[in-house]
C-alpha cells in the first residue's frame, strides 16, 4: 500500500497494533493519552472515526494516519515507514479495494488540520462556588486563596455536553482547562503574561506549576519578578519578544525532552537564562515536588498527632 491507501486505514487499528489503547470512548470519539507528547494526566488526544482523523488538542495539530506515523517514528525516511506501516497491516492488505481507496472519502478534511469540536464557553464564576474544582485544586496541592486571584470556574461545552473546570486565561482571551478528567483549552490558544513591573522573570510550562511556584515561594519571601506562563512549550516563540527585555530569565522547566529543548530554544536566542529547576531536580514537574511536599508535611503531622496521643515514638 502506498501513503494514499495507509491512510484510509483506521487510525484506531494502528494504534492498537502498537500497543495504544483509549482511556475511553465517547460516540464517534476515542480519548487516548497523547502517544506523541511526553506523558500526560488526562488524554488530550481524540481520533474521530467517523472521518478518520487524530487530533491532538495540546498541539492543536492532527492529520491522517501517515501524519501521526511520521509524529511516532520521526527518524524514519517515508519510504522505510510504507514499509513499516505495510509490515503492520500485512493481512488488510489481501482485502483492501485499492480502487475504492485511492478516492478521497472525506474531501472536505484538509491535509493538515481537522475540524475537531470547538469548546464553547457558557459561563465564567470566581472560584469557591463548585466544591469539585476546589477539592481538584487542593488534590495539586493548590490552596484556594491562591488560585483565587488566578483563576476562575469555567463553565463549557464540548459536543453538545457540559463540563466545568478550573480556567486561567491567556493573553488572547483564550482559557486552560482542567479538571480532574481533562486537560484541554479554549481557543484562541496563546501565552500569559503577568507583569509585576519586575527585573526579572519566571517562565513555567502550565498554570499549575505557576500556581505551585506561588505556593511553595508564599513563606519564603514575596515573588516580585514577572511571570510568564508558556500554556504549551509549543507557543515559546510568541514569548521571545517579550523575555528580552528583563535582566534575567529564571526557568522552571519540566524535566522531559520537550523542557530540555525549550531551555535550548532560550539559551540559543541570547536570553540571560538561569535553570531554577534544580530544586525539584528529583521530580517530573513543579506540581509533582509540590505534592510531595505537602504529602511529606501531612506524614509529619500525622506522626506528631499519633506520638502526642499515645506516647509512642515512630
Amino acid at each position: 500500500m502506498n501513503i494514499s491507501q495507509l491512510n484510509q486505514l483506521p487510525i484506531t487499528d494502528f494504534l492498537c497494533k502498537i500497543g495504544i489503547e483509549p482511556s475511553y470512548k465517547r460516540g464517534e470519539s476515542q480519548w487516548y493519552v497523547s502517544p506523541i507528547r511526553e506523558p500526560e494526566q488526562s488524554p488530550s488526544f481524540k481520533v474521530n472515526t467517523a472521518i478518520n482523523r487524530w487530533y491532538d488538542y495540546a498541539l492543536m495539530q492532527g492529520g491522517k494516519l501517515f501524519d501521526l506515523a511520521e509524529r511516532l517514528y520521526p527518524n524514519q525516511h517515508a519510504s522505510s515507514l510504507v514499509e513499516k506501516l505495510n509490515s503492520l497491516f500485512l493481512f488488510e492488505q489481501q482485502n483492501q479495494d485499492f480502487s475504492l481507496a485511492a478516492k478521497p472519502i472525506w474531501p472536505s478534511v484538509t491535509d493538515n488540520r481537522v475540524n475537531a469540536p470547538a469548546i464553547t464557553i457558557n459561563e465564567i464564576k470566581p472560584l469557591g462556588n463548585n466544591p469539585a474544582i476546589t477539592s481538584y485544586l487542593e488534590s495539586r496541592g493548590i490552596p484556594l486563596n491562591i488560585a483565587r486571584s488566578y483563576c476562575k470556574e469555567v463553565y463549557y461545552q464540548l459536543e453538545e455536553r457540559q463540563y466545568f473546570a478550573a480556567g486561567f486565561e491567556n493573553r488572547s482571551g483564550g482559557y486552560e482547562l482542567r479538571n480532574a478528567y481533562f486537560k484541554g483549552a479554549s481557543s484562541p490558544k496563546d501565552i500569559t503574561h503577568i507583569g509585576n513591573e519586575g527585573k526579572s522573570i519566571c517562565v513555567v510550562e502550565g498554570f499549575m506549576d505557576f500556581l505551585s511556584l506561588l505556593t511553595l515561594q508564599k513563606n519564603v519571601h514575596p515573588m516580585r519578578s514577572d511571570f510568564l506562563v508558556l500554556n504549551s512549550v509549543s507557543l515559546a516563540d510568541r514569548s521571545l519578544a517579550i523575555l528580552e527585555g528583563y535582566q534575567n530569565v529564571f526557568l522552571y522547566l519540566d524535566h522531559d525532552n520537550a523542557g530540555r529543548k525549550t531551555q535550548e530554544k532560550y539559551q540559543s536566542a541570547g536570553l540571560k537564562t538561569v535553570d531554577a529547576s534544580v530544586i525539584y531536580k528529583q521530580y517530573k514537574d513543579l506540581n509533582d515536588y509540590l505534592v510531595s511536599q505537602k504529602s511529606g508535611q501531612k506524614e509529619v503531622k500525622q506522626r506528631q498527632e499519633y506520638k502526642k496521643s499515645q506516647g509512642l515514638g515512630l
